[in-house]
């Protein structure tokens, strides 16, 4: 991309444009201070979409034409500072905000904007190392915000601070930090400051190992991100989940992320992290086994890390060490030792002079499995204790136990089992392995070896089977290959032909893969396999006992220990087929395990097992498949049932399959507990909504709502003519009632009339009343709505549309109180008070003449506002507390719990249709639950659950700019063509989305304010 200019796909004026603009004189002399809040606004834009040395260009011009606007300068160089970091130049980054480093440099300016200037120079501050006064310069800052800021300002600190101690491997303090930036932001309802906060969360988790929290906060930010014109922010977001997603050894959701994450950084001028998209995709890709396609993808993003930016600037070295660790272990599957160790020992000492622990204890782990690999026992020892000694250091539990496997494989290597078993043993007191399958399925692996090194093979193909089915739950085929060999060595004292079945397909996979010394090893086993040694037979208590454990150890998971279930059958029974289903969340049956019947076959006999209702008809069943069909009923789990063929397998030495069901079933039971307690936690316990409020669901805890009340207050013994305004849905009605209640009125009735109700040529006849007579159809009197609500409030709502020949009897029934109904010869009093909403601008109505002056005038005595949902976001978790216990009470619901990061979707929402919208959703999710249901992001209308997709190209395309209006006048500039075309196509925007200013924007490619100053600019209004 030109660094000069940015795409017209950014739907953002190119530079030379900025430049012309900021150039032209206003009236008097200087650049006009809306000119330079519109370009600012147009620069952050940029950064958003990741065009950082676009927006540094413009931010430059900017600040040479802004010495005399303090606040527009001082923002303009935080943002030119914040451009630095994105690419890199901290140092530079730096000395664009360290001129107001010292308290008397920003006294003149705005407060919010001196705490956005502190925030950035501390985080500047971290990026060029000086961590200590970073910490220093935002906790100052914090102490400020604390006493006397805003929830945005406090939000924005800790936000920051949690970033820095990240940066510094502090991760608990970093969440904590990042836990309380989502409290304030919260009240905020900035999707991307909650967005930033549950990133940082998300960050903190992954660092510590907790990848299972990690998806959930990272999956959070991309909900709150939305469809919102931040492809740079996504990017960052799906490659940290990807990468989340590779920990986890689940590398297909993986791949679909990072084909998303590069998705969003192709569109951005940020190599380095294009390259670290390309780096996650290349480990995905290893796991999976298309190791010719990680190959490519590693070595493009090597290529990418050390191109040179316009800057002449490396990226940072920490991230070639990453990819440089990934293509080590690649060579080093691949059995290219040599070639392996080289990289493996630059991406250390690159780690080292970088001093980034985490990567230091990555590259140290994999070098030392590469020395495992070349059978150097002492150096693999001594690399594998210095990992597991920064990985204390850190605090990552994962990275612990993996290094400590290490330490135990290089001591079996050496052939100290004793060492070896005390150092596994360490690890079985220290952690729980089954919170981590991946360390799981490595620790079977070791033991087994050490099992096979003390001639107990019957152990160790216990261990390795375990092994096997964990890493083919990962889809990772080496590992799962490499348990075969094991479990193929294991046997081959015993039982020649079992172990020929699992050695042949170790070799099998490893020829496809490309690992030529694994399967080197393989082809030898095989040949030196005794196929005529005779079989030798375990004691059918050891036997028991064996399986027993290791269905035990399997209650990570319901589907690892379904898995294991059916690997044992498989491998103890001899059978030829073994299947094990469910009926899965669709109500559909669903293969959890299969051998010997994969595929179509499995899925048509899940679908037969389902279909079978009676003992007779399951009898028959067996009797035609020679199969036998065995249950497994869990007390507080799902059934599944067990398919096995032929029907006389069955264990060695006549073992019952009973105990093998029994435990089974009770690690089913386990499984469930386990993911009920976990799908319990992060539940936001419902609090009992106390009615404090003028009427129930009139909520003000906001700033903005709170003066609303004053003002009822203040006019509560006062019986004056209210105009209340507002947009649609935001509760005027309420706020009139409000109003009756506290009046000297309340005892006597409130009547609403909407003047759109009732057609325009009846309105008089509604509002004044007639004799049976008067007109056509007139058939009975009627005493019409004034005189109904005689003593009492009368609330006309859409004032606005009340037909402009009513108007004047309005008029005189306001100065006089006194009405004339239709057929009636003399006019009579009533005393009636009137209260008049309207979402519509009456003065523009005046203006047009739509509307009578004096009737406006008369209206207008005491005036309220009410304001929109979204200058109010705070009340939205009690509004929405409030309305689920209504409407739980109203369907019979009981035991509704939401969760915090739906009431955070909601919060960020735009809600054109304010409260009204916003009650109509909660009683829609309300009607449709059920008890004791959590209510999740899940649950919410399609247009709000705001799941981020690649970003489009703008309303402003090729396509679009050929097929507009071109009545261009000749002699026309081509500058004031263009700002002809602009103005079309804002007014067009806002004609399309009935003047939402928050759509129109995204539409465009601007921010709300960006917009807001066009139109000003080009005198549109901002109705539709």
């Amino acid at each position: 991309m030109d660094k000069e200019t940015p795409s017209n796909e950014t739907g953002i004026i190119n530079l030379h444009d900025a430049r012309v603009r900021l150039q032209r004189p206003r009236a008097g002399g200087g650049v006009s201070r809306e000119a330079l809040q519109e370009e600012l606004a147009e620069a952050r834009s940029l950064l958003d979409q990741g065009l950082s040395t676009a927006a540094e260009a413009r931010l430059n011009a900017l600040i040479k034409v802004a010495q005399k606007e303090a606040d527009i300068l001082a923002q303009a160089r935080c943002a030119l500072s914040e451009a630095l970091d994105m690419q890199g130049c901290y140092r530079e980054s730096l000395e664009a905000v360290e001129m107001y480093e010292a308290a008397e440099a920003r006294t003149k300016l705005d407060e919010a904007v001196a705490m956005q200037l502190r925030v950035r120079i501390g985080l500047a501050q971290n990026f060029t190392g000086d961590h200590p006064k970073a910490i220093a310069v935002l906790n100052a800052a914090l102490r400020e915000a604390t006493e006397n800021g805003s929830d945005a300002q406090l939000g924005l600190v800790y936000v920051s601070l949690a970033h820095i101690y990240r940066s510094i491997n502090e991760c608990p303090i970093a969440r904590d930090h990042a836990q309380k930036s989502l409290e304030h932001y919260r009240n905020t309802g900035d999707w991307r400051g909650l967005a930033e906060a549950y990133l940082a969360i998300a960050l903190a988790d992954t660092y510590e190992g907790n990848y299972e929290a990690a998806l959930e906060n990272y999956d959070q930010a991309l909900k709150l991100v939305g469809d919102n014109q931040a492809p740079y922010f996504l990017g960052k977001i799906y490659a940290n989940l990807a990468g989340a997603y590779c920990f986890l050894k689940r590398p297909q959701e993986g791949i679909a992320c990072l084909e998303k994450s590069i998705s969003y950084y192709e569109r951005t001028e940020h190599k380095a992290n294009a390259a670290l998209g390309y780096n996650n995709l290349g480990v995905n890709l290893i796991q999976i086994g298309e190791w010719e396609r990680a190959h490519e993808a590693l070595k493009r993003a090597l290529s990418l890390a050390f191109e040179m930016d316009g800057r002449g600037a490396r990226v940072s070295m920490f991230r070639v060490s990453m990819i440089l660790d990934s293509l080590g272990e690649l060579h080093l599957l691949r059995g290219d030792l040599s070639e392996a160790q080289k990289c493996l020992e630059r991406a250390l000492s690159l780690a080292l002079e970088k001093g980034n622990k985490w990567y230091i204890g990555q590259a140290t782990r994999t070098l030392s499995r590469c020395h495992l690999a070349m059978n150097d026992a002492p150096r693999a020892l001594e690399l594998a204790r210095e990992a597991v000694d920064i990985a204390e250091r850190i605090g990552d539990r994962q990275a612990s136990c993996s290094s400590r496997l290490l330490v135990a494989e290089a001591h079996l290597l050496s052939g100290d089992l004793q060492a070896c078993a005390q150092e596994l043993q360490q690890i079985t007191e220290e952690s729980e392995e089954s919170s981590d399958l991946t360390v799981t399925g490595e620790a079977q692996r070791v033991r087994g070896l050490l099992a096979l090194a003390q001639d107990d093979a019957t152990l160790a193909v216990h261990h390795f089977g375990r092994s096997i089915s964990i890493f083919e739950i990962f889809g990772d085929r080496y590992r799962a290959a490499l348990g075969h060999y094991e479990l193929g060595r294991a046997y081959a004292a015993s039982q020649a032909e079992r172990a020929a079945e699992h050695l042949t397909q170790a070799a099998h996979t490893f020829k496809a893969l490309g690992a030529r010394l694994a399967l080197k090893d393989a082809e030898e086993a095989l040949a030196a396999l005794d196929r005529n040694a005779p079989e030798q037979r375990n004691e059918p208590s050891a036997l028991t006992q064996l399986l027993t454990l290791r269905l035990a150890e399997a209650v990570a998971s319901r589907e690892l220990l379904l898995r294991e279930l059916a690997a044992v059958l498989q491998q103890e029974t001899k059978a030829r087929q073994v299947l094990i289903a469910e009926t899965g969340e669709d109500k559909r049956p669903r293969v959890v395990a299969s051998h010997g019947c994969e595929g179509e076959l499995g899925e048509r006999l899940a679908h037969q097992l389902e279909e079978l209702r009676t003992d007779a008809e399951r009898e028959r069943f067996m009797s035609e498949k020679d199969a036998v069909i065995l249950p497994l009923r869990s007390t507080s789990a799902p059934h599944a049932t067990i398919y096995l063929a032929p029907r006389a397998a069955s264990l060695p030495e006549g073992v019952s399959l009973q105990p093998l069901l029994r435990v089974a079933e009770l690690g089913m039971d386990v499984c469930a507990l386990r993911e009920r307690e976990r799908a319990g936690r992060g539940t936001q316990e419902q609090t009992a909504y106390v009615d404090q409020s003028l009427l129930p669901g009139f909520i003000h805890s906001s700033p903005a709502m709170t003066r609303l009340v004053e003002e009822v207050h203040k006019i509560r013994s006062s019986d004056v003519t209210v105009l209340v305004t507002g947009e649609s849905g935001t509760g005027k009605e309420l706020v009139s009632r409000a109003i009756h209640a506290l009046s000297s009125r309340r005892a006597k009735v409130f009547v609403p009339f909407n003047c759109t109700a009732v057609p325009k040529e009846l309105s008089e006849g509604y509002l004044f009343g007639y004799r049976r007579g008067a007109f056509t159809g007139a058939v009975n009197d009627s005493p019409g709505v004034i005189r109904s609500a005689a003593g009492g409030t009368l609330f006309l709502d859409e004032i606005g549309d009340l037909p402009l020949d009513v108007q004047p009897k309005i008029l005189r029934f306001l100065q006089e109180g006194e009405i004339q109904p239709l057929g009636e010869q003399r006019p009579s009093k009533v005393d009636v008070r009137i209260i008049a909403a309207t979402n519509t601008d009456l003065e523009e109505m005046v203006k047009d003449g739509r509307f009578r002056e004096d009737l406006y005038y008369r209206l207008n005595v005491i005036r309220l506002r009410v304001p929109p949902l979204r200058e109010r976001r705070s009340e939205i978790p009690t509004i929405v507390n409030y309305y689920v216990n209504h409407y739980s009470s109203k369907f019979g619901r009981r035991e509704l719990q939401i969760t915090p990061q739906t009431i955070d979707l909601l919060m960020v929402c735009d809600w054109p249709g304010n409260v009204r919208q916003l009650c109509n959703e909660v009683q829609r999710v309300v009607a449709r639950a059920e008890d004791g249901m959590t209510i999740t992001p899940d649950h919410l209308s399609p247009e709000l659950k705001r799941t981020s997709a690649p970003i489009t190209a703008p309303a402003a395309s090729v396509t679009q700019l050929a097929s507009a209006p071109t009545a261009i006048s000749e002699g026309l500039t081509l500058a004031d063509a263009m700002a002809d075309l602009e103005r079309r196509m804002i007014a067009e925007a806002m004609r399309k989305h009935k003047g939402n200013i928050s759509r129109a924007a995204r539409e465009l490619g601007l921010t709300r304010r960006g917009l807001y100053l066009k139109l000003e600019r080009y005198q549109l209004s901002a109705s539709a």
